[in-house]
């Protein structure tokens, strides 16, 4: 279990032209110190989670906030930590925000997983989006995370100002290269009262598709994949907040974004197990209990396409031996399981 804190903007030292963190997280102002030992109790008291608790303070550039303010926020754990009620404690902050004396603090104070945003591995895209730093700053900062023994989380944003499919898929490729433990997965929103809504009402922005944010992720994920790297979020958080209307101007949100992507990647796989040319028929698809409805497709997306693209009658049925991701076809009166 997570217990969240959000410090929206608190630390940064930059406008980053999407970020309007206030408005996606609908917090208003940062937690005060002095109030964070009572919410992780309440938590806790109210939460059936069997193990450990992890507090994760989001949002913000944490290791950017005044020394003083980073030690009250960290102290403010350091009882459940000892008690053993919270395991660890993670959060979020710039590339160019670490340095050894950083990490001493951090590794004082027990923290365990720093995730970096770094947005884009491409300097000409980081200027156009005001990040403040270089992707030799993110190469940098991960080198000295591990090096202290911190697990790395990278959060990238594809369909920033300047990035495209090329720059996107050579970002993914230098990720990878850092090795990070996890990675997450932002296509980029036009949000209200940012400087990249200025920029689309100005016609100087085109955000990307939902169709396209979804094919960009779903060549994305399985590099990821075979390198071993996971990727525990792929879409923002829809919130209450987020999806009130006029937060998004524009750009490719869906509640469910992540099942679109892995519902399309499992798609492509179905497809390339189908030769071209079949005709009128039934074809049985088998997958792992927990990829049923995303083989499926939301509103059975896939089981149409391959009606329209092959003529066929797709069946999905599940067998829990087949790895995750994986697609194997069988005749429908041979396979036993679960099936749509």
């Amino acid at each position: 279990m997570i217990i969240p804190f959000f410090i929206p903007h608190a630390g940064c030292p930059h406008q980053c032209v999407f970020c309007n963190q206030k408005g996606i997280t609908g917090n208003a102002t940062t937690p005060n110190p002095t109030s964070v030992a009572a919410a992780i109790r309440s938590y806790l008291n109210t939460s059936s989670f069997p193990g450990p608790a992890q507090v994760a303070f989001y949002g913000g550039t944490f290791t950017a906030l005044p020394r003083s303010l980073q030690m009250a926020y960290l102290a403010a754990v350091r009882s459940f930590l000892d008690s053993g009620e919270v395991e660890s404690i993670r959060l979020s902050t710039r590339p160019d925000a670490i340095d050894d004396d950083v990490l001493g603090l951090l590794k004082q104070y027990h923290v365990g997983t720093v995730e970096l945003g770094v947005q884009s591995m491409d300097d000409d895209v980081l200027t156009l989006s005001g990040r403040g730093h270089t992707a030799a700053d993110t190469v940098q900062a991960v080198a000295m995370l591990n090096a202290h023994g911190f697990s790395v989380g990278l959060q990238l944003m594809p369909g920033l100002p300047g990035d495209s499919r090329e720059i996107f898929s050579d970002t993914v490729e230098k990720a990878i290269a850092l090795k990070p433990d996890f990675v997450r997965l932002y296509p980029a929103l036009v949000i209200r009262d940012t400087p990249l809504e200025r920029l689309y009402r100005a016609g100087g922005y085109r955000p990307l598709t939902l169709d396209e944010a979804v094919s960009l992720c779903r060549d994305a994920l399985p590099r990821f994949r075979k390198a071993g790297i996971a990727v525990i979020r792929i879409g923002l958080q829809p919130t209450e907040e987020l999806e009130r209307s006029g937060t998004i101007v524009a750009g490719p949100f869906h509640p469910a974004f992540r099942q679109l992507v892995e519902s399309s990647l499992l798609l492509v796989t179905m497809c390339s197990l189908l030769p071209p040319r079949l005709g009128a028929g039934t074809v049985t698809f088998v997958v792992n209990p927990a990829d049923l409805s995303s083989a499926i497709g939301q509103k059975r997306q896939n089981i149409h396409a391959i009606k329209d693209r092959y003529g066929l009658d797709a069946k999905v049925m599940t067998d829990p031996r087949v790895p995750r991701g994986a697609v194997r076809t069988e005749p429908a009166c041979k396979q036993a399981g679960q099936g749509v």
